[in-house]
């Protein structure tokens, strides 16, 4: 397996940019985020910095460096462990000392560029927020003020999780809310025969296990809730987008429930590509902790509540 340390460079207006491969490259003429081969002894930061000194003239600024995310991939023709960094601050002014294009871009528009399969990732992990807030259940009347009150503490999407309520009455709100809050990523705990033209669903991970096919789904984002390295993997063979890994640490709501423990969420986060939130006994302080340990961020209902 090839390893590579990769990053997601911004400049101070926000912009993000990207670099094409050249033709005679492997996946040549895609776009890429910038980087290289880390080489035997090298640290992945070590290596993150020479490459992009390298390639692109500038000096990344270690304390704005942190973990966007690990994705192992097989092509048919070689493996690939992409070590990726989000760089939010670097000195010198980048241009392709190599003779590749750059281009700065807005991160709404990233979804107008092709990627290597294996970039994919780091694409859905770009556009995903750090933190979900997962609402409890209430009455529906409620669910609006739940959500200002997430959003005050520091929710970048809400998870829509009513299973007291029936299909019609969840499908309801669902579109209220969303009408409500637009431009909030709002996700739709449900099945797919209930939810297939709404915009984001989650999958229970019996759901998960069930599901055949993704093309099933027509919307943008499908995600499930993992508890074993059996259901992650089935997760990924479907192409799902992310997923929730629980329970990372002891809940109050599932007392019988064995936690996973830091170290295990670690383990399974890095034998997958696709973006992971940590669940269950975590808040927002645990962001940090679930960053370094390779997680896309954490999702929490009693974090964000009053």
């Amino acid at each position: 397996m090839i390893h590579v340390a990769a990053a997601a460079i911004f400049n101070e207006s926000g912009e993000l940019l990207l670099a094409l491969r050249h033709q005679k490259q492997h996946q040549g003429g895609l776009w890429e985020f910038p980087g290289g081969k880390v080489e035997a002894g090298e640290t992945v930061r070590d290596a993150l910095a020479r490459e992009l000194q390298e390639e692109l003239g500038i000096e990344i600024d270690p304390l704005a460096t942190t973990p966007l995310i690990q994705v192992p991939y097989h092509y048919p023709d070689k493996s690939v462990l992409l070590d990726v960094y989000r760089v939010n601050r670097f000195s010198g002014e980048a241009y392709g000392r190599e003779g590749q294009p750059l281009k700065w871009i807005q991160l709404s528009e990233l979804t107008d560029y092709h990627f290597p399969a294996a970039n994919q990732p780091i694409v859905n992990a770009l556009l995903l927020p750090a933190t979900i807030a997962i609402t409890p259940a209430l009455a529906p009347q409620e669910y609006s003020d739940f959500i200002d009150t997430a959003l005050l503490k520091g929710a970048g999407a809400v998870m829509l999780r009513a299973k007291h309520l029936s299909d019609a009455e969840q499908l309801s709100l669902y579109t209220a809310l969303s009408a409500a809050y637009e431009g909030l990523l709002l996700i739709w705990n449900t099945s797919i025969e209930a939810a297939n033209t709404v915009a984001s669903v989650h999958l229970s991970s019996d759901r998960l296990m069930q599901l055949d096919n993704r093309a099933d789904f027509k919307g943008r984002w499908l995600s499930a809730s993992c508890h074993s390295s059996e259901q992650i993997k089935q997760a990924e063979r479907l192409g799902l987008d992310y997923i929730t890994l629980s329970p990372v640490q002891q809940t109050a709501s599932h007392p019988d429930a064995s936690p996973l423990g830091w170290d295990e969420f670690r383990r399974l986060v890095s034998e997958t590509r696709l973006p992971v939130y940590a669940l269950g006994g975590v808040s927002v302080d645990d962001l940090e902790k679930t960053i370094e340990a390779g997680g896309q961020g954490i999702a929490a209902i009693s974090g964000f509540r009053c």
